[in-house]
């Protein structure tokens, strides 16, 4: 096959994607080769195996060692397994690692359960020392330095990888970050803190243990903020995992639509606002990345710097400002689904021409700093439709009944400034427990709590309408409405299903911040430890996953994006230079690899799973099951507990 095509593999009408520097001479000629197998592929009845794609690519060369070396002997695959220098470094120290994991849990601690495996650290008392062999926390010590090693090569092994298919490094840097959580809990808080003894102990379930009294050693740590700032972007990146592959799953098998069906959608959805193909990923990559690094600061924090996270927040009625509280009184109280009809886009952001445009701006703009971040910088048009001014209604109504009960506090008593001030531990809770599952409680009793939490529900609920209805009018199926759906069951659950199955409203949480952490917290202390909940291991397994392929695929896209990979409706269709590359990657880093189609299941089935599993959990916890823990003891997947480990050392002096 020549590499100088005599005709462009695009479309008349296509144009290629932009880029943001011009690309090396090298770079283009590959890049307008295997623009010919897509073209190829295109113009013949078979598609033509992937295989044969990866041979264009699959050549020596590039790597690190053979830049600073002038060649690399061990740059090689197995299969489709690109070894190299980095992955024999990385395979072998993970191998010695494991050989003494396994001879810790079988030989040292005498079972065959690898459920019950506790490899802990050196006692505090040995401080910066090296453990002497047999002695406790050897083996851990060993463990950590072979993975740490294993860790970084096989960073190095990717970077490899990337510079023979000559992508951008945004995939490495994900990975690095991550590792960084690593190095922070096993490297930089035990020396910042005097000794390995306040490193993380190993084992798939003993590490629960150390999770739960980590909280409790530094006093809530849920109210560690970094730990909120956190757990919010794991959130957040699941719910962005969802929204995305449900919209590209929405658009892959309907006749006719583009990613301006898409675009259509969001901006009924989010404010006039479609972050576009390539800004969506960028925020992923971003977004992922920023979740792994702030929770670097929350275990850093914790026994270095701050040693009562409750007390840690002594500061905040104390700040200056607040002493202007006497001025601040205020007076108040697949295509083988057709589409629905023909779809007009236009008529959907035209004034007047239906119920979709019934409230809103016309009005468009063009912000340039989020042209220049993310690509898109059209805002507008905006219409929320019947049942998102239904939605907006009673969600006023809520944030209405919340603030009005807020001011009549005793510590506001109708004052703004003191209204801040109090705000992160203002709170209305559900009625008490004498109150059972009556409607009629005092309003400050628990009646606004009921008044606000019904408005919340019609509010959720008028919006998963409006989900609906936006993805069938735009000609998109209605996964996002199915997203959606998992993540009311959790609402729902909460808030309501478990209080009637307990018999009493006051097991649902508050409104406000401090109430939602509270309950979190007195949720785990009431039933034993509810990190042994296993749909509560699922569901954090799935939200830690949801991160993970969120910068995964983010960080694909945007190191391919030169190649045009972030447009994923054209490349499912034909498979450009970008897509080649992104499979290929992950071909040769793990074996195996999504392709432009099948990462979208992946992302909206894990986000998904990530909340019923979650809502399951909770479901149980109360109802069916009293006390994790001793559920795990019975289930025989709890370690031991050692009777000669000393728990006095970690008590703060």
């Amino acid at each position: 096959m020549s590499d100088q095509p005599s005709e462009s593999p695009l479309q008349a009408d296509e144009e290629p994607p932009v880029r943001a520097q011009p690309v090396p001479p090298i770079v283009a000629q590959e890049e307008l080769a295997s623009k010919v197998l897509a073209a190829a592929d295109a113009q013949v009845a078979e598609v033509i195996p992937f295989s044969i794609v990866e041979e264009f690519y699959k050549r020596p060369g590039g790597t690190m060692l053979a830049a600073w070396f002038g060649g690399d002997a061990l740059d090689f695959w197995i299969g489709r397994f690109y070894v190299g220098f980095w992955g024999i470094l990385s395979t072998t120290f993970a191998s010695i690692g494991a050989i003494f994991y396994f001879y810790q849990f079988l030989v040292v601690e005498g079972t065959v359960n690898i459920l019950q495996a506790r490899i802990d650290p050196p006692p505090l008392s040995i401080g910066l020392r090296l453990q002497s062999p047999g002695g406790p926390g050897f083996n851990w010590q060993i463990i950590v330095i072979c993975a740490t090693i294993a860790f970084i090569t096989w960073g190095l092994r990717e970077i490899d990888i990337c510079r023979k298919l000559r992508m951008g490094y945004e995939v490495p840097i994900c990975f690095f970050a991550v590792v960084s959580s690593w190095i922070t809990l096993q490297w930089l808080r035990p020396l910042a803190m005097g000794s390995w003894g306040n490193g993380f102990p190993l084992g798939i379930t003993h590490h629960l243990d150390w999770v739960s009294n980590i909280g409790y050693q530094y006093f809530n740590f849920f109210y560690n903020p970094f730990h909120a700032v956190a757990i919010s972007l794991l959130f957040f990146s699941t719910m962005l995992l969802a929204m995305h592959g449900s919209a590209i799953r929405s658009a892959m098998n309907q006749p006719g639509v583009t990613v301006r069906n898409i675009d259509v959608f969001w901006r009924g959805i989010t404010g006039g606002y479609s972050i576009g193909e390539i800004g969506i990923h960028r925020v992923a990559f971003w977004t992922a990345a920023s979740a792994v690094l702030i929770a670097n600061l929350c275990i850093f924090l914790s026994g270095t710097l701050v040693h009562s996270w409750t007390s840690f927040w002594s500061f905040w009625p104390r700040l200056p400002w607040w002493s202007f509280a006497g001025v601040g009184a205020i007076v108040v109280a697949g295509r083988g689904v057709a589409a629905d009809g023909d779809i007009n886009l236009d008529e959907l952001e035209e004034p007047g021409t239906g119920n979709e445009t019934s409230f809103g701006f016309a009005g468009q703009t063009n912000i340039g700093i989020m042209d220049r971040l993310f690509g898109n910088g059209q805002l507008g048009p905006f219409y929320l439709g019947i049942w998102g001014i239904i939605a907006l209604g009673c969600f006023s109504t809520t944030i209405l009944i919340i603030l009005t009960s807020f001011i009549v506090d005793p510590r506001v008593h109708y004052n703004a400034i003191l209204l801040l001030r109090e705000l992160p531990s203002l709170a209305i809770n559900p009625p008490a427990a004498q109150y059972k599952l009556a409607f009629l409680a005092p309003w400050l009793q628990g009646g606004n709590w009921l008044a606000a939490t019904f408005f919340l529900h019609l509010a959720v609920l008028s919006w998963w309408a409006r989900i609906y209805t936006r993805a069938r009018a735009t000609g998109l199926e209605r996964n996002l409405a199915r997203a959606f759906s998992a993540a009311l069951f959790l609402y729902f659950t909460i808030y309501l299903i478990r209080p009637i199955l307990l018999g009493a409203w006051s097991e649902a949480p508050g409104h406000g911040m401090k109430a939602m952490l509270d309950w979190t917290n007195n949720v785990s202390v009431r039933y034993g430890n509810f990190y042994y909940n296993p749909f509560h291991m699922l569901s954090i397994f799935f939200l830690l996953g949801s991160t993970m392929v969120l910068g995964m695929h983010g960080a694909t896209i945007v190191a391919t994006s030169r190649y045009g990979s972030e447009l994923e409706l054209k490349e499912m269709e034909i498979e450009g230079p970008g897509t080649h590359r992104a499979q290929l990657f992950w071909r040769w880093a793990m074996g195996f690899n999504a392709n432009a189609a099948s990462i979208h299941y992946w992302a909206f089935w894990m986000s998904i799973m990530c909340v019923i599993a979650g809502a399951i959990g909770l479901l149980l916890s109360g109802t069916v099951i009293h006390n994790w823990y001793a559920w795990a003891q019975q289930a025989h997947i709890a370690a031991t507990p050692d009777p000669n480990y000393d728990w006095s050392q970690f008590i703060q002096k």
